[in-house]
């Protein structure tokens, strides 16, 4: 099985080469197993094998030195090996240990399987004890076939066994191995239930059931990371679900093994490099199994790697009655990886339709806020209009009464001016002071035609103070300050903004200018002593 490279890269991430990786355990290779018709035949204890030979001069000389040691042919070694063997185990029996380095031969070639059994209880992996272990196709056919009763429990290596063997030593190699003749389910699926029940316990005792589903899940999650075997059912079942919603959802593949020794450190390596992406949501999921396929899920360090995990993931393993630690405590679980997928596709569908539900009843409340402000625009205009013509009326009236009493005054004084002239005409007769009349008459003309410019230039100073105060009613006019390119800033409850300084960071102001309203946020503070300036 070749290996791949382990570089995350955006939207692919392969795995790395899966534990084993059909690599034999050092000191035995499975091309050096013999097939059972190689073993030869069993002898009787104490029967001499034909290709023994009579001892050899060194022999007939420590005959004649003294009492000589005994010397065994080969053949006699492997033969009271095998007695002893026969003695020691003279009926199949029991064996504990964890499978490693499984081989399984195809059935087209010899269909044997062949592994160790480690001891599984050592605390140091260098100096564990090792025996070497054949099931023969026979036994596998029997055991995992179609009809085998152990057809849901396939072994895998880091899995701990109990089986019933015999040993078998194999003269021409020299090699000591035991042939299994059954395998106890209850002892592995048992075991199983039971480190799942405590590793549940610790989590749960320390509260890790509760920390990723404490992680925010996103009303519309977009952003999808996806860890399974790539190619897979689930894969396919996913990626077609979340195609079928046209929903534009963007999807971040990572390629993990879904069973055997190297499934935990598959899976933390595609959580790592998913997690460098910022996705919405990380969905791991696999397909049905046996129940050690899908134990592979209740260890300990992939369920840490979910709980601690900053963000939400949603487990789709197995099938409607599988059940594993990872689903305990990641932020949701679901029956089969289509599920998962269906999920995030109404979660997204209904945050859509609360998107578009708010964004509706935001533009109905813009446009009653805008008509709102029509009406009253409208309404202070007419109020500003009134007013303007009452204040010109009145003026207009006291112009008109000032203008008659000032004609009257002057009418009044030329007519007491005219008397007196008269009266100093008649005194003065037509003596000597006709010059002095005449001189007088000059005098009261020239002061006539004065009083006359007079008045006519108050009236004309009159008239120009009311064309100036009809001027500054008609720049009053709010139509006309729009016109020049003020505008006029109103806040969403009706009232008018007149200081700089009153509008608050993120209000949402409404400019009325001579051609429509525009729409402003206020982005920060007012900048002290700007100076305003029309536009033009």
């Amino acid at each position: 099985m070749g290996r791949r490279d382990e570089t995350p890269a955006f939207e692919w991430f392969p795995r790395g080469t899966p534990a084993g990786g059909g690599t034999p355990p050092p000191g035995r290779a499975p091309a050096e197993r013999a097939p059972p018709e190689r073993a030869p035949p069993e002898r009787a204890p104490g029967e001499r094998a034909p290709a023994e030979r009579a001892p050899g001069p060194r022999a007939a000389r420590g005959r004649d030195e003294g009492p000589a040691e005994e010397t065994l042919t080969v053949p006699q070694v492997a033969l009271r090996v095998k007695s002893m063997l026969a003695s020691a185990f003279p009926e199949p029996f029991w064996l504990v240990g964890e499978a490693s380095g499984l081989t399984r031969g195809r059935q087209g070639a010899s269909g044997h399987w062949f592994f160790n059994l480690v001891d599984d209880q050592s605390a140091d992996s260098r100096a564990r004890a090792c025996l070497s272990v054949t099931l023969w196709r026979t036994s596998v056919t029997r055991l995992f076939g179609p009809r085998g009763r152990l057809r849901a429990l396939v072994p895998e290596d880091g899995v701990v066994l109990r089986v019933k063997v015999r040993p078998d030593f194999y003269a021409p190699r020299g090699s000591l191995n035991f042939i299994i003749e059954d395998i106890d389910p209850e002892f592995t699926l048992g075991n199983l239930d039971r480190q799942r029940r405590e590793l549940l316990a610790r989590l749960e005792a320390e509260g890790a059931l509760a920390w990723n589903r404490a992680v925010f899940l996103a009303d519309v999650p977009l952003r999808i990371g996806l860890i399974t075997s790539v190619e897979s059912a689930a894969y396919n079942d996913v990626l077609q679900t979340l195609a079928e919603s046209r929903l534009g959802l963007t999807v971040l593949v990572c390629d993990a093994r879904m069973q055997g020794e190297d499934t935990g450190r598959s899976v933390r390596a595609a959580l790592a490099a998913l997690l460098a992406c910022r996705p919405d949501v990380i969905l791991l999921c696999r397909g049905g199994g046996s129940r050690l396929d899908l134990s592979w899920f209740d260890r300990e360090d992939i369920a840490r790697a979910i709980a601690t995990c900053p963000v939400p993931v949603l487990t789709g393993i197995g099938h409607e009655i599988d059940s594993s630690v990872a689903d305990a405590v990641a932020h949701g679980s679901f029956k089969t990886p289509t599920a998962a997928a269906q999920f995030l596709v109404e979660r997204a569908r209904d945050g859509l339709r609360e998107v578009n539900a708010a964004f509706a009843e935001l533009l109905r409340l813009a446009q009653d806020a805008v008509s709102d402000g029509q009406a009253l625009a409208a309404e202070v205009g007419g109020r500003l209009r009134r007013a303007a013509l009452g204040r010109v009326q009145r003026e207009a009236g006291e112009l008109a009464l000032d203008r008659q009493a000032l004609a009257s005054a002057a009418e009044r004084s030329l007519a007491s001016a005219r008397h007196e002239l008269l009266q100093v005409r008649e005194r003065l007769g037509r003596g000597r002071h006709m010059e002095r009349l005449a001189a007088l008459d000059a005098q009261l003309a020239a002061q006539r035609e004065r009083l006359a410019g007079a008045a006519c230039a108050l009236l004309d100073r009159q008239a120009g103070l009311l064309s100036a105060a009809g001027d500054t009613l008609r720049l009053l006019d709010p139509r006309h300050v729009l016109a020049r390119g003020f505008a006029w800033l109103r806040r969403p409850d009706g009232s008018v903004l007149k200081d700089a300084a009153a509008a608050r960071a993120g209000e949402i102001l409404t400019a009325v200018l001579r051609d429509g309203d525009l729409p402003l946020s206020v982005r920060g503070p007012a900048v002290p002593g700007a100076e305003p300036r029309p536009v033009d």
